[in-house]
């Protein structure tokens, strides 16, 4: 084929709007690699963190989206008694991009409205017992101390984050030497340790992320409600945990 027939074609699929149309698709499952039928997927603009569209996962575990403008997209996936997932799609090409297999994490005790009751024979202990539990609404510009649930103000040196809302996002910033890292085994933190600051406009109620705190703790907090575009607080449930 020529390079004017290639393009002459090309040109004769566009849509009568001119520009190509994208088509998403994906499967979603569990951890064992389970289907998850009825996850709820969200299809949003990554730079303005705006919801395009959504669908639910069918009894295959599969989801699709059309129609949508050249761009790059996030993908927030969820489920009941799952963690919300935020996948990247950079630049999908014209016709269908199919992403990778999604896999979902089952949310733990930790988790705000997880039943949780636990029975055992013999002696049970926690190796990282909760030192404190508590749900806190946060405004931009205000900071946290999570080992006492508590609003400070950001120059506290027990601060251990921050609420800022610049550049039209709303971010979380680990500050006095606290970083972002991942729940490790039996809910300590794990090895990884990330001080960027992290967008949380956008994500959805299942949305979790783990803090080493100044003191050395491990927090994981949980947002309870899902940030909309241009928002200028956040709902967090905090569970902080000895080490």
């Amino acid at each position: 084929m020529t390079t004017l027939w290639a393009a002459l074609l090309w040109v004769a699929l566009l849509p009568p709007g001119g520009s190509p149309e994208i088509v998403i698709r994906g499967r979603i499952v569990d951890s064992a690699g389970a289907v998850i039928a009825g996850a709820r997927v969200r299809v949003l603009d990554e730079a303005s963190r705006q919801t395009i569209d959504s669908t639910a996962s069918d009894a295959e575990g599969k989801f699709s989206f059309g129609g949508l403008d050249a761009g790059n997209y996030l993908l927030a996936v969820s489920a009941p008694g799952f963690a919300e997932k935020l996948v990247r799609v950079d630049q999908p090409q014209s016709g269908v991009t199919q992403v990778p297999t999604i896999r979902l994490e089952v949310l733990d005790c930790d988790a705000p409205h997880v039943n949780c009751d636990i029975f055992t024979t013999g002696d049970y202990s926690d190796p990282y017992p909760v030192i404190l539990t508590r749900d806190l609404t946060v405004s931009a510009s205000q900071a946290i101390d999570l080992k006492k649930g508590e609003l400070v103000t950001p120059d506290s040196g027990t601060a251990d984050i921050r609420l800022d809302a610049a550049a039209g996002g709303l971010f979380v910033v680990p500050v006095n030497g606290a970083a972002f890292t991942t729940a490790g085994e039996k809910r300590s933190c794990g090895k990884t340790r990330n001080k960027d600051p992290l967008r949380i406009d956008g994500l959805g109620s299942a949305s979790e992320f783990v803090v080493l705190t100044v003191h050395k703790q491990c927090s994981r907090l949980f947002l309870t409600s899902e940030i909309p575009p241009g928002a200028d607080q956040a709902g967090f449930h905090i569970v902080t945990r000895s080490r």
